[in-house]
């Protein structure tokens, strides 16, 4: 009598079963390690902020003074015209960092824009010379220089030109684009980036790397007792430049660059963008909003109203939506 081989091996129902319990716990854990990722990129940005905090306290202690965050235009430029601007965030890095890593120096103008274009600066000890960014002019500051206030081996810090495609004309661009190029006539002016590395970019030399969203600086006018309601024209009346120019903070300072849109995609508005519109509310209005401290009630203020603000896009990379990160407590 025959015996029958026993056959060893899945049944094709036995397959898709076990397929089909991996792909049910996989989207169970895929929202969970998302999350994971996403606290952990969170904790990440509340350290690089610590570490901006003490920067810029040491930056006062040797100064008397935060960094101004002013938008300035160039010298072609016009308010609310088309730049190119130098806006906070630049000045945010300049002040840290300096604009070639190299440290800060007193003399600066603030204006990239229009001191590429001048040759003598550094090269007399007269500090209202003007100022330019040669090889040479940087060398001659380097014995005035202060900092860095952040390592730059550390530090994440990129030209506007190398987050955002086509290169703007608006904000300035720096010196180098997302490919590693070098931006025709222009000095380098980074921007300090944020943690969650959104972009692909290329170094010089053709590595590879991913950078974060600019983080926005705005120091307080402490010599301005006028914030937000105080400034409406009516109830529900937008906020006007005038209006934010003369407020305890400024919405101006980095509007520019909010309205590149995000790094990603610029077809995303960031809802702080002026042109944005969330109900009847205005992007500046949602920018006041968030900034104000409600533990305040005997009058409408902002969070840090002697200090500074900084602002992280958050996992998103959109300005203005719940995950931003700052550095208060909400």
């Amino acid at each position: 009598m025959k015996t029958k081989k026993k056959k060893f091996g899945f049944t094709i129902v036995e397959l898709l079963t076990v397929m089909a319990i991996i792909a049910l716990l996989l989207s169970i854990l895929s929202p969970a390690l998302r999350m994971v990722k996403k606290i952990a990129k969170d904790i990440g940005q509340k350290a690089q902020f610590h570490s901006i905090d003490v920067g810029l306290e040491t930056y006062a202690g040797e100064t008397e003074q935060y960094p101004a965050s002013t938008i300035r235009p160039s010298a072609g430029g016009e308010p609310n015209g088309s730049g190119p601007w130098t806006v906070g965030a630049h000045h945010l890095a300049e002040a840290l960092v300096g604009r070639d890593m190299l440290g800060f120096d007193p003399w600066t103008t603030w204006n990239a824009e229009d001191d590429k274009d001048n040759t003598d600066i550094y090269a007399s000890d007269d500090p209202a010379s003007p100022k330019g960014s040669s090889p040479e002019q940087v060398t001659k500051s380097l014995d005035r220089r202060k900092g860095p206030y952040l390592s730059p081996e550390n530090v994440e810090a990129y030209q506007i030109a190398q987050l955002y495609e086509p290169i703007p004309t608006t904000v300035y661009p720096g010196n180098l684009d997302r490919f590693g190029g070098i931006v025709g006539g222009e000095s380098p002016a980074p921007v300090l980036t944020d943690s969650y590395r959104v972009k692909a970019i290329s170094l010089p030399g053709g590595k590879q790397v991913k950078a974060g969203t600019p983080i926005l600086y705005y120091r307080a006018n402490i010599a301005s007792r006028v914030f937000k309601n105080s400034i409406l024209p009516a109830p529900g009346g937008a906020i006007l430049d005038t209006d934010a120019a003369a407020s305890i903070y400024n919405s101006l300072d980095n509007e520019e660059l909010l309205a590149l849109c995000t790094v990603m995609d610029q077809n995303i508005k960031h809802h702080f963008d002026k042109n944005y519109l969330e109900g009847t509310l205005t992007g500046r209005e949602l920018f006041y909003d968030m900034i104000t401290n409600p533990t305040i009630t005997t009058q409408v203020r902002p969070y840090n109203q002697t200090g500074y603000i900084l602002m992280s896009a958050g996992f998103d990379g959109i300005f203005g939506t719940p995950d931003d990160i700052y550095n208060f407590s909400q």
